[in-house]
């Protein structure tokens, strides 16, 4: 037995399941036999006599054939009733006597199958089966040797018949024997089967725990070799070799991540400094040149507007690596929604005057809370962002609508231009850090792309959603859900 596990161990889980399937096999012949000869044994040995046969009432016919050819059709006499009685024991077996035609003059059972002179001489000396009886016609002569009637017996070939007394323990006993092969198989398989499963169960939940670190960007774990199966050892062993090597991959990578956002929040914090003081010293230019002045006040404009354009896409390189700081979270304070939207629509109002835009702000409210908990902050750098992108790329007397939609629990704003659009291949990516369109909304201007990478970070840290589209009749189109949240 000990060489069958070790070989087992060592084996394939195809070879352990064909093995296991014949022991199964195996163990339940002999289970059964064994049971088949505990029953024998108790029967013949420790009960002699006890148990009549399955075929005890039908041996008694013999005997009950002599009694009626003593009588033949004086029987046909109800008064004879009684010595019928005294000579078929009841207990098992039915009687009926039947005269010649066929019509039932007595008996125990009520049930005719004889019901007319024809069936009478066809049924005599025959056997009739009804179910689970057996039913035997026997002739009643007269004084001429002419058939005058019959005699029916009934009786059934079974052990719960020829033993009344003990009829539930006879009709146990045999549905154990019966059912033995069936209730050792599942027995026996159930076994085999859970100790297979436990066999399979420790390498698979294994492997489960370890997906889950790798899921959590935790390869700091090894997993233990199995000798349970040749197949599981090996999968086990292609699983461990997949995470030491993602591991050390994984390890460049976020190395080469963290050097990108150290190098990036370098680049913010050192060219801030210089670029702001061109930026203060060009003002101070601007305002106190007398030679020339339309000249210089071009000249000084486009280095102003190019300070300013340097100093926001900076500022964006250090609010980038800001929110992707781990330990970055935004505040959670109670805002009016109705006061913030009245005040940044004020904002916008004047931005797009100048450009002769016609921007339009309405809010939607049906009894709900007039409170959002949030970043006042971060949600109007959002709205910055995308309102800004709006009034960047909607051509002069255009449209910009901004209509705010207050829920039970989120609270939605739509803003939507009439201006190019999005080229509808790329919306998938608009949203990601760098992202620039070759055309329509971000040609000529030389943004980084991170105005929308931002937003998008700063709306999934409140637990809300952004998304960009194009409306049906042109233009861009924004959505942004926050959450009421709680304070």
């Amino acid at each position: 037995m000990g060489k069958i596990k070790k070989w087992m161990n060592r084996a394939t889980l195809k070879a352990q399941f064909v093995l296991s399937f014949h022991l199964i096999l195996l163990y339940s012949l002999l289970a059964t036999l064994l049971t088949w000869g505990i029953v024998i044994a108790v029967n013949w040995f420790l009960m002699p006599g006890a148990l009549n046969p399955a075929n005890y009432y039908e041996k008694q016919i013999p005997d009950i054939l002599q009694f009626v050819k003593e009588k033949e059709d004086a029987l046909l006499s109800k008064d004879a009733k009684n010595q019928v009685e005294s000579v078929i024991p009841l207990k098992g077996m039915d009687y009926q006597i039947i005269n010649r035609e066929g019509q039932n003059v007595y008996g125990s059972m009520s049930t005719s199958y004889i019901k007319s002179k024809r069936d009478l001489y066809s049924q005599v000396n025959t056997n009739i089966h009804s179910g689970k009886y057996i039913i035997k016609v026997y002739p009643l002569f007269n004084s001429k040797d002419e058939v005058n009637g019959a005699i029916a017996l009934r009786y059934q070939l079974n052990m719960a018949s020829t033993n009344p007394n003990i009829k539930w323990m006879v009709a146990l006993v045999t549905f154990v024997s019966l059912a033995s092969p069936f209730l050792y198989f599942y027995l026996f398989a159930y076994l085999f089967g859970r100790r297979f499963s436990k066999k399979i169960e420790r390498p698979f939940n294994e492997l489960m725990t370890a997906a889950k670190n790798i899921q959590h960007n935790n390869l700091d774990f090894s997993l233990s070799l199995t000798q349970d199966a040749k197949e599981l050892s090996q999968l086990l062993h292609a699983f461990e070799e997949m995470r030491k090597e993602l591991k050390q991959s994984l390890s460049k990578q976020w190395q080469l991540e963290e050097d990108r956002k150290d190098m990036t929040a370098a680049i913010a914090h050192d060219l801030r400094t210089p670029l702001t003081i061109i930026h203060g010293h060009t003002e101070i230019l601007v305002e106190g040149s007398k030679r020339d002045p339309e000249r210089l006040n071009r000249y000084l404009h486009t280095i102003y507007t190019n300070t300013q354009r340097s100093i926001q896409l900076l500022n964006q390189l250090q609010e980038v690596s800001v929110i992707e700081n781990p330990g970055f979270a935004v505040k959670r304070e109670s805002i009016n929604i109705s006061s913030f939207v009245h005040e940044k629509a004020g904002e916008f109002q004047l931005l797009c005057q100048k450009k002769e835009i016609t921007f339009v702000a309405s809010i939607s409210q049906e009894e709900a809370s007039n409170q959002l908990y949030g970043d006042p902050q971060r949600i109007s750098q959002v709205l910055d962002n995308i309102l800004t992108n709006c009034i960047r790329y909607t051509p002069e007397r255009g449209e910009i609508a901004w209509n705010t939609v207050i829920d039970h629990n989120e609270v939605i704003f739509e803003i939507h231009d009439t201006g190019p659009g999005f080229t509808l291949s790329n919306k998938e990516q608009l949203f990601k850090k760098f992202y620039r369109e070759d055309a329509s909304r971000t040609s000529g201007h030389g943004n980084l792309g991170l105005g929308l990478y931002i937003a998008q970070s700063i709306v999934k840290n409140h637990g809300g959603s952004i998304t960009a589209d194009n409306k049906e009749t042109g233009g861009a189109l924004f959505k942004i859900v926050f959450p009421m949240g709680k304070k």
